[in-house]
């Protein structure tokens, strides 16, 4: 039998006879076309089939809804979009981290840090005017500038790092700017953490008074620490692509992460020493 290992990701580049399975999937997405891209430019090992094209963000001939749920979804494919991710301007990639990281690095810390509002359980709401000198809107301002600022230390916490040691390790092996493609990966998966938080925060919200500590310990697996796990995985197939490997790869893919979660933590307790967190209800 024959065996398949010896037909690749595509790049692209398409050339020469294809193989017969080719025939049954003739996209040039399908893992069934030959790896023909230079050897200096293939990846080392060859990573998995990637679109080829630019993200659906970047493509002007598709309606505004498509462009933004496809580039969403694409957060989840680390591998298949990573040359797209890697190939393009920073522009298209800042204005997306705005029209969706934006709202919720806004949003997510209006339970935790509002004082005027009590959010008891099961969606329950209580104006309490009495316990702040602010007004409620003021309030909400207030918390809505304490959630931004905590949200961007945090990316720029794990972008910096990430940005520096991605240009450190990489081997040249690729045409692309290693600190641009840096930036793009992350300016991209900008909304995963925030919309994490805010999920966490409107869970906890709706919940119960004594919630199943099942249901509990679920939620912070799955809103604090699966963004986190699928950005490393992003991070590493970007530190891969451009030549990193072994110990280069794991130290552009972990110390980012360290730094983020150890200086989070910093700006939490820092915060609250200036502006306690209200007892929820």
């Amino acid at each position: 039998m024959t065996s398949l290992s010896r037909f690749g990701s595509c790049a692209g580049t398409c050339r020469g006879p294809k193989p017969a399975l080719a025939r049954v999937r003739p996209a040039c997405y399908t893992a069934f076309v030959p790896y023909n891209e230079p050897e200096e430019f293939r990846p080392n090992p060859p990573l998995r089939p990637q679109v080829t094209g630019p993200l659906a963000w970047e493509d002007s001939s598709l309606p505004f809804h498509k462009r933004l749920t496809s580039t969403l979804a694409a957060s989840f494919a680390p591998l298949a979009t990573l040359h797209a991710v890697s190939n393009g301007p920073l522009a298209p990639a800042l204005r997306f981290a705005l029209l969706t990281a934006l709202p919720f690095m806004l949003t997510w810390a209006i339970v935790p840090f509002t004082h005027t509002l009590l959010f008891k359980p099961e969606l329950g709401l209580e104006i309490l005017p009495d316990k702040s000198t602010l007004p409620v809107w003021l309030d909400l301002l207030r918390a809505m500038g304490v959630g931004l600022a905590l949200s961007l230390v945090s990316l720029l916490a794990w972008s910096l790092p990430f940005v520096s040691l991605v240009r450190a390790f990489a081997s040249g092996a690729h045409p692309e700017d290693p600190a641009l493609s840096a930036w793009r990966t992350m300016l991209y998966r900008a909304w995963v953490v925030p919309c994490g938080a805010a999920t966490f925060w409107l869970i906890g919200w709706a919940l119960p008074s004594e919630p199943s500590m099942f249901v509990v310990e679920l939620a912070v697996l799955g809103l604090h620490w699966l963004p986190r796990v699928l950005l490393l995985m992003h991070c590493h197939a970007m530190a891969r692509y451009f030549g990193a490997s072994g110990l280069g790869a794991f130290a552009v893919t972990v110390v980012p992460l360290a730094l983020e979660l150890a200086l989070g933590r910093t700006m939490e307790r820092v915060t609250q020493l200036f502006l306690p967190l209200p007892i929820q209800g």
